[in-house]
């Protein structure tokens, strides 16, 4: 095999995998610190989304391009919809989009610029050094990646010069013209790598060293889009069926606009040299990637209905419906973007504040209404509960490990002090219900307006923790100043329910009853203010 690939010796295949891997760094920086650039403009754009195809189509395309992976914006949208942030007929159009942003890349390789990479870099790092503010040092980072880019094309380019003298080589690139074969091999190693940029980057590459035609460079781009669909199914493994149907929607708009190019490549070919300058291959391969998304975009796009039926048809709906467990993404998968990160971890707060706000008025319904089969009900959820808590410091203690801004870390802090406020409601009503008698005596109907007390300090509790979640400290303060109120009405209850046992000792049990209510809900409100207090500390 060495004779047949003549001079490319081990020396050049690690030169090879080293570029590559350059590449990728690259690839990796420039995109991290674009998206610290936006700021929170990723994840609002993310979060307003509305069910406009047109902006779905523009989301997906801003996304990638920040991203710059497809597979990437589609795990995301997968842990969206898994999370009931998106529906999953809002992702279809963002999937499409998103096929169009991943193509930055390759037109920003394809300029022949990679003379300049060591200058590039060199200009990103001095920056870097006299930079003061951080969004300076992202930009700088950014012209860094972009750099690493260019450089790491460079050493794949040349490491692969050598081929020009291996007919066993050119033959090889040849067979790829077959386009049945083509789109295999391009599947197949883009299925392995988990990058289609990366993918195109090599297939610029050899178009540098003139070792492909754009004849067999077109079929490895189209299986370039089937193969970028592993990372979403393996994504999608283990999700309810919503966002199953996200990547089964990914893969069926990849592999649908394939086949239809497939029937046509000679003359998609012709077509792309129509607009692009004769002899430039690097540009043909480049304008070729960024056509047919486009294209099967604008194919795709009257018939998202239909692609949402299919998938639906695919995948049917979970046939035993449960309490859903909150999936959180991968670190990796997001890209380790801590905005959208904080997006989950938000989330699952929410789901986690509200199944313990569904423990209270349970505890209510058993205290105050005597309903039956609520102990039951609220131990379910504390199993549940506790099962959120451990899920979420998890994740919480995965952001911490990534590198954070001041901001970013106090946003951290807070969501993990917020927990633990929660867990302490949860635990002091489980353990108040150990301490009951199974039989409870009959409710006073003259004391209603317990129960009002009570309905306001549920509302206390879930607007305290929103308020942080929302990192407002007026609304905060606004409820601690409520809380202020509440703790009036609890003293004229307690007054009355302490005259009470004193006047009629027939009626103990009960006013006892109503003290002990009285006595939680202090501890709930107590919480609440904690949680209240969590911005100013």
């Amino acid at each position: 095999m060495a004779g047949h690939l003549g001079q490319f010796s081990l020396v050049n295949v690690f030169a090879v995998l080293g570029g590559l891997s350059v590449f990728l760094l690259g690839l990796e920086m420039m995109s991290a610190n674009l998206r610290k650039v936006a700021g929170n403009t990723l994840k609002l754009i993310l979060e307003k989304a509305t069910d406009s195809p047109f902006i779905g189509v523009a989301v997906g395309t801003f996304v990638t391009a920040l991203i710059q992976s497809s597979s990437a914006t589609t795990s995301i949208l997968i842990s969206f919809v898994q999370s009931q942030l998106m529906s999953f007929e809002r992702s279809i159009a963002v999937i499409l989009g998103a096929n169009i942003g991943t193509t930055i890349t390759a037109q920003i390789v394809a300029f022949k610029v990679t003379k300049w990479s060591l200058a590039i870099i060199a200009i990103g790092f001095l920056w870097k050094l006299i930079a003061k503010r951080t969004k300076t040092k992202n930009i700088c980072y950014v012209i860094l990646g972009l750099g690493l880019i260019f450089y790491g094309l460079e050493i794949m380019s040349s490491a692969m010069k050598v081929l020009r003298d291996s007919q066993y080589f050119l033959d090889l690139m040849q067979s790829l013209e077959h386009v049945g074969f083509g789109i295999l091999i391009g599947a197949i190693f883009t299925g392995l790598i988990q990058s289609s940029s990366a993918s195109i980057g090599i297939v610029i590459g050899l178009a540098m060293q003139n070792l492909i035609s754009i004849e067999a460079a077109v079929p490895l781009i189209l299986g370039a889009n089937i193969g970028t669909c592993v990372t979403a199914v393996l994504a999608s493994i283990g999700t309810n069926s919503a966002a199953r149907r996200v990547a089964t929607a990914h893969v069926l708009f990849n592999i649908g606009g394939v086949l239809l190019f497939a029937f046509w490549v000679p003359q998609f070919i012709d077509f792309i040299k129509y607009f692009t300058p004769a002899g430039d291959t690097p540009r043909l391969v480049a304008n070729a990637q960024t056509s047919f998304n486009i294209i099967a975009t604008l194919i795709w796009f009257p018939f998202i209905k239909q692609l949402e039926f299919m998938a639906r048809k695919l995948v049917p709906d979970d046939k035993t419906p449960q309490r859903s467990k909150y999936v959180f993404p991968r670190v990796s998968a997001l890209s380790k973007s801590a905005d959208l990160l904080m997006i989950h971890s938000t989330t699952a707060i929410k789901e986690y504040k509200n199944t313990v706000k569904e423990m209270l008025w349970l505890s209510r319904d058993y205290f105050i209404r005597q309903e039956d089969g609520k102990i039951e009900a609220i131990t379910k959820l504390r199993e549940h509960q506790q099962e959120q808590r451990a899920d979420l410091l998890e994740f919480l203690s995965r952001i911490g490990k990534l590198k954070l801004s001041l901001k970013d870390v106090n946003k951290v802090l807070h969501q993990i002090s917020l927990v633990n406020e929660i867990e302490h409601v949860a635990f002091k009503l489980e353990s108040a219900l150990e301490t009951l008698d199974e039989k409870l005596p009959e409710f006073d109907e003259s004391y209603l307006n317990l129960q009002d007390y009570f309905k306001q300090s549920v509302k206390c509790f879930s607007k305290s923790c929103n308020a942080v979640l929302r990192n407002s400290a007026t609304e905060s303060k606004r409820i601690g100043e409520h809380l202020n109120s509440l703790k009036l009405i609890e003293e004229e209850l307690r007054n009355r329910s302490i005259a009470a046992v004193a006047e009629d000792a027939d009626d103990y049990e009960t006013d006892k009853l109503n003290l002990w209510v009285l006595e939680f809900l202090r501890s709930v409100n107590s919480t609440s203010r904690r949680i209240s207090q969590i911005l100013a500390d």
